[in-house]
């Protein structure tokens, strides 16, 4: 019955032991300015010895505008890449294989936390938090694209095998694909092709800064 879950697999040129995924999940493990810590590194440690083939570690904001709770990770600067090197040794050491989520909260993101509005593809209030975000600029947007792939260099830097782009509930890039939440009439919105562009810009931003190396969208069905 369960055969094919203990069945290496491979996602690009990443080879996984078995079919086992652990998601990305907030924590609160990492210092107040998003670094790893000792407590990180060991919790990613007994999940690689327990056997699962592939961890995905996040959220890992990109820009201090997309942080989204305290005590995050972070991987909007080059500082936090030997943090990373680290757990991404420690996770390889127990056969596993490691994945950095690429993470902005968009217009979840708490003003109370960045110190200031958050930003979305339109603004439009959160029933979250009740806030309302300001708009993106069209230069803001492909900024934002370039430090995606900046994050995806310094995963790759770091050893990690493969970052993990979060398009799905509710975050920035599934504000861009949603009708519900992107109400823009420039290219960037007004169709679908327009919804889809921001994340088909990001992955060709990240493929070229990365090369030959694997990219995981989380996609929401819903």
């Amino acid at each position: 019955m369960f055969k094919k879950l203990f069945e290496p697999v491979a996602i690009g040129n990443m080879r996984i032991k078995n079919r086992i995924a652990m998601p990305a999940m907030h924590l609160g493990y990492a210092t107040k300015e998003g670094s790893v810590t000792d407590r990180l590194k060991n919790f990613y440690a007994e999940r690689a010895k327990g056997g699962a083939g592939l961890l995905v570690i996040g959220g890992c904001f990109i820009n201090p505008l997309g942080k989204a709770r305290n005590n995050m990770l972070s991987i909007y600067d080059d500082k936090f890449i030997p943090g990373y090197k680290e757990l991404a040794e420690v996770i390889k050491a127990h056969g596993a294989k490691s994945c950095v989520q690429l993470f902005h909260a968009g217009r979840l993101a708490p003003s109370d936390l960045i110190k200031m509005q958050p930003v979305a593809p339109s603004s439009l209030a959160s029933r979250l938090t009740g806030e309302t975000p300001r708009e993106l600029t069209v230069e803001e947007i492909q900024a934002l694209e370039e430090e995606f792939a900046e994050g995806a260099r310094r995963a790759k830097e770091a050893g990690v095998d493969a970052v993990e782009l979060m398009a799905s509930t509710g975050y920035l890039i599934s504000e861009f694909l949603s009708p519900a939440t992107n109400k823009r009439t420039d290219r960037y919105g007004e169709n679908l092709e327009g919804r889809t562009r921001f994340l088909l810009e990001i992955i060709k931003c990240v493929r070229k800064k990365v090369g030959n190396y694997p990219i995981i969208c989380r996609i929401s069905v819903e």
